[in-house]
């Protein structure tokens, strides 16, 4: 071969060029196999193609050269083929070729490169002198199995043309300097080609084609759109495959009120809705399977259960208005969402709120009986010195507030040590409960009733003056002289004297009145015990001694010693 012709050598550069791409193709085919595959066998018909120009121009073996020349054969058309789907594929991104539409394009290459094989006995692709004897490439003439080859390779080329500038037309702005850079690639080799052949229309194959000339600028071409417009990458993607795609059901309904289109999530839920419906649902009523609140046109969301046969599932449908840029009504969207997993979320965590709820009121009500344990006596069950201490001095800020009076009483069971040493301190213990239970059932409900200490009770009755407090005070003395406690079937005989104090005549703070309601007791056991005595209402002095200075403290000792108990 003689490489010092630079035509032979331009279609090396071809051939190695085209080569390339063609490897580079086949590698990026993962991205987008359907286009991946038609380049690169695209790019590799040019390069055997390129091949077989360069051996039968720079071979100086005329057998050789003749060869190479009826083997190029098989580059252009399965080029051509190739080309046919790729401009498919820029059309339609996301379009994969069945095998029989494959097989079907392999039939060309594959005749004419049968036939141009066995061109020696039938000299129906090239003919003239030394085409039988395979001498002469050079003079050799078109014969009508190459017309009738180049026809048919040529409406594939126009019709892989057509598709690509369709899809330049159609795409959007993103999208446009890729389809037009696959169009000029294409349109460069297959004008350069069309004007060769037309001017060797009744002349010989000699004369120098440019075709692999132009293979190369394609290649250049096909290069940049791959490298800097992601040609493989980045691709529109058809609305038709979203929607098929996505979870939610979509169902469009014409005006008439019948199925137009379903995509495969929607024709799932049909089928659950109405497990008996036909296979093909397009142009049946939308009523008749789905009913009149799934197919209405309004925006607003109804909700669908559904029974399918892995579980039950539940829908969120809405409807919108189709309508086109003239304002007329093509019919109804319809769009169902599964909800399933986000109501099932939303009902655990109801659950979980509402046993939240359960278990701070749980949590509080056991916080109030701790508070309220620790406001009471522990052998009684009244209310302790604290609570009573904080709860007289609110009452007595309340009357204060109120300008109301307020009666303070206190009791003492009279000669209590008495009963401990006869009967024991059990005994004493269940005298005080048994009497804590008639105080209590004989106070009103707004009364502070309350153990100060030891053998002694308060009461308060808030709005009562001095004579319902002396009352109260002789009512309970009364029945406790009159009804005996029975201990273990044993009779307990007690007594109770009272001290009665009134706000604000007694005193105008908590510690005046409990002093006053004090010293009223005092006057009581020195008076002969089992008795009531009013602060103020007697002849009685009483000595302010030390010993007698008893005053509500929140956190002071109790003062000792107060005579006779």
């Amino acid at each position: 071969m003689d490489v010092r012709d630079p035509i032979a050598a331009s279609y090396a550069v071809a051939a190695v060029a085209c080569a390339i791409i063609a490897v580079v193709a086949w590698r990026q085919r993962a991205h987008n196999l359907t286009l991946g595959a038609a380049l690169t066998v695209v790019m590799a018909g040019a390069s055997w193609w390129s091949v077989s120009l360069t051996l039968s121009r720079g071979s100086s073996n005329e057998s050789v050269a003749a060869i190479a020349t009826l083997a190029a054969f098989a580059g252009p058309s399965a080029l051509c083929a190739a080309f046919l789907g790729l401009g498919f594929a820029v059309a339609r991104p996301q379009w994969v070729p069945t095998r029989a539409l494959v097989l079907a394009l392999l039939v060309e290459p594959a005749l004419i490169t049968v036939a141009a094989l066995t061109n020696p006995w039938h000299l129906l692709v090239y003919g003239g002198p030394g085409a039988a004897q395979l001498t002469g490439a050079a003079t050799w003439t078109y014969g009508p199995a190459f017309w009738a080859d180049t026809v048919f390779t040529f409406v594939e080329m126009f019709l892989g043309l057509g598709f690509v500038g369709w899809a330049w037309w159609r795409a959007s702005d993103a999208f446009r300097a890729q389809r037009l850079a696959v169009f000029v690639a294409a349109l460069v080799p297959m004008t350069v080609n069309l004007v060769f052949i037309l001017g060797g229309i009744g002349g010989r194959t000699g004369a120098l084609d440019p075709t692999p000339l132009g293979l190369a600028v394609t290649g250049t071409i096909v290069w940049y759109a791959v490298f800097r417009q992601d040609l493989f990458t980045f691709a529109p993607v058809a609305r038709a495959l979203i929607v098929d795609q996505i979870g939610d059901a979509v169902v469009v309904i014409s005006p008439a009120g019948k199925f137009l289109d379903l995509n495969p999530a929607a024709d799932r839920l049909v089928r659950g809705v109405e497990p008996g419906a036909p296979a093909d649902l397009i142009g049946l009523p939308a009523r008749d399977l789905l009913g009149d609140r799934m197919t209405t046109s309004d925006d607003r969301e109804v909700a669908l259960v559904v029974e399918f046969p892995g579980g039950r599932s539940e829908f969120e449908v809405r409807g919108f208005p189709l309508i086109d840029r003239h304002r007329r009504d093509l019919g109804t969207v319809l769009v169902a969402r599964d909800v399933t997993e986000a109501n099932n979320q939303s009902r655990r965590l109801a659950a979980a709120h509402d046993q939240m709820v359960r278990q701070v009121a749980t949590i509080e009500s056991l916080r109030a009986d701790l508070v309220e344990l620790a406001s009471r006596d522990s052998l009684t069950g009244l209310h302790n010195r604290r609570h009573m201490v904080e709860t007289f001095d609110a009452l007595v800020g309340a009357a204060e507030q109120s300008d109301a009076p307020l009666v303070a009483v206190l009791f003492d069971v009279d000669r209590f040590k008495d009963i401990n040493d006869e009967f024991g301190h059990l005994t004493g213990d269940a005298v005080l409960v048994a009497l804590a239970t008639r105080l209590a059932e004989s106070a009103p409900a707004d009364a502070l009733v309350a153990r100060w200490g030891g053998e002694e009770f308060f009461v308060a009755l808030p709005g009562a003056d001095a004579a319902v407090g002396l009352a109260f005070a002789e009512e309970v003395r009364r029945r406790c002289d009159e009804n005996p406690i029975l201990v273990a079937g044993r009779t307990i005989r007690c007594a109770l004297s009272a001290g009665v104090a009134v706000y604000p005549a007694s005193g105008t703070t908590m510690n005046d009145v409990f002093h006053a309601a004090d010293v009223a007791l005092y006057e009581a056991k020195h008076s002969g015990r089992n008795r009531v005595r009013l602060y103020g209402g007697g002849p009685t002095v009483v000595p302010a001694t030390p010993a007698r200075a008893r005053t509500v403290r929140r956190h002071g000792p109790r003062s000792a010693g107060r005579g006779p108990s």
